[in-house]
């Protein structure tokens, strides 16, 4: 009887909860005090109209910037490009900042609110005039913190999270390049280091390892340690100006890097010995300054050549691809692709012209060129175990009358790919291959080991 006394007594306070509601709270007329107020900090300010900055962090790093031109310079504590996206930062959030609350128009004490010796300080000058924000403690649940103007007496609220993006080291605000050059204008490319000297050459949109060897490189590969160079971040500067580099294994060097264009050098970088177990002392040929990067991008400078290699077996693209000439044993074939009508109703059609077959779909033999332009090398040896057994060779015609050779063959159950005009042989996967000899040949497919010698491709040797 009690428990169901509670719950008529609990419904009864709920109706009468919910009668007040619609009755007075909902029924009742908006007021001024229920419109959404906003209040800029700074009235009127535009963040492109901001010609200079000082910064006092929580750290207690005081920095002192100017506008020049496009760019921001710090002109104290030291002299050094800015971060512009850092910069940006700071003034879009000055022009947009809100006003959360008014605590207090004329308060009778700062300390309360952390603002009698503030955290953070951030001074801007537009013209001839410059105002000052002042940062004081968090409020009670964090969520805000306690602010005002230097010239003006009254307390009030900005979101915390903005706050954040104001409060700025030197470091942080300071361009932290590795180096400074156009990754794209970069048509050779040199590391000196443990595994010797290293160099690439751009020809066309391609590049090349002209140095220790000569064969295609990973254009890829390439492509993304330049994006390494030229957009990674410092981690720290540990020197402004070093009275030696030795102590930093920087003279000499462990790691030389010389990115050149039009036989200019755009930028040299050294790379010095580990600080700590995540990072490597690095300078820039450019600046005196020695600072340290992530350990990773050390180690990546420290790669063979052969790393670098193109993977792809072949350099077509079924786009561009024209002619393919296939031998096996005593048996070539030759496929090539005709184009039929004009102008938008043109169409490429796959043909067996060599010995001419009818019955050979085109689907096929587009399959079989789209398959051999997919094998990639697993790795590379200097040469294929003597005694190899020839397995398939390949002439393939593409990009206008370029042609490529490529033999595969066979030692001990792994199968290996020759390049006419590169040095060593890639190790393949053998099941690449077969999917190949599958279509070439449906019924001897799976005993590639047993396939008949092809004829040689001119040129290469197993």
């Amino acid at each position: 009887m009690n428990r169901g006394r509670s719950t008529l007594i609990l419904l009864a306070l709920a109706a009468a909860l919910g009668a007040y509601i619609w009755f007075v709270e909902m029924k009742r007329e908006a007021t001024d005090e229920d419109a959404p107020k906003t209040e800029k900090v700074f009235a009127d300010l535009k963040a492109e109209a901001i010609g200079a900055l000082e910064l006092l962090g929580s750290n207690g790093d005081r920095t002192t910037l100017k506008k020049q031109g496009a760019g921001w310079l710090i002109e104290a504590p030291v002299q050094a490009p800015a971060d512009a996206s850092e910069v940006s930062g700071v003034t879009s959030n000055l022009a947009s900042l809100d006003l959360t609350r008014v605590i207090d128009e004329k308060p009778a004490s700062l300390e309360p609110f952390g603002l009698d010796a503030p955290r953070v300080s951030v001074a801007f000058t537009v013209g001839t005039t410059t105002r000052t924000l002042l940062l004081g403690s968090k409020t009670a649940t964090g969520g805000d913190t306690y602010a005002k103007l230097a010239d003006a007496p009254r307390v009030f609220t900005v979101p915390s999270w903005l706050e954040q993006s104001l409060d700025r080291t030197t470091f942080q605000l300071r361009n932290k390049a590795i180096a400074t050059f156009d990754r794209e204008a970069v048509d050779h490319l040199a590391i000196i280091g443990a595994p010797g000297t290293i160099e690439f050459r751009k020809q066309g949109d391609q590049w090349q390892i002209v140095q220790p060897l000569q064969a295609r490189a990973d254009s890829a590969d390439v492509g993304a340690l330049l994006t390494r160079l030229s957009s990674g971040q410092m981690q720290a500067i540990v020197a402004e100006q070093p009275a030696t580099l030795d102590t930093y294994g920087l003279q000499p060097a462990r790691t030389t890097v010389t990115a050149t264009g039009g036989g200019k050098t755009l930028a040299q970088v050294f790379v010095g010995t580990p600080s700590g177990d995540t990072a490597v002392h690095m300078k820039d040929a450019a600046r005196p300054i020695v600072f340290t990067v992530e350990k990773g991008l050390a180690d990546d400078l420290q790669r063979t050549a052969s790393s670098y290699r193109a993977k792809d077996l072949f350099a077509y693209r079924m786009f561009n691809l024209s002619r393919l000439v296939v031998a096996r044993g005593d048996t070539s074939r030759t496929f090539e692709k005709k184009t039929t009508g004009s102008g938008a109703s043109a169409t490429d059609t796959w043909t067996q012209t060599t010995p001419p077959d009818p019955n050979v779909k085109a689907a096929t033999i587009d399959d079989i060129a789209s398959r051999l332009g997919t094998i990639r090398a697993e790795g590379w040896v200097d040469a294929a175990p003597a005694g190899a057994t020839p397995v398939l060779s390949v002439v393939a015609t593409f990009d206008g009358g370029k042609e490529e050779r490529v033999a595969i063959v066979q030692a001990n159950g792994r199968m290996y790919a020759l390049r006419t005009g590169e040095p060593g042989a890639a190790t393949l996967g053998s099941p690449a291959v077969s999917d190949v000899l599958a279509l070439l040949d449906p019924s001897s497919a799976p005993a590639a080991s047993a396939a008949p010698a092809p004829a040689p491709v001119p040129g290469t040797k197993p």
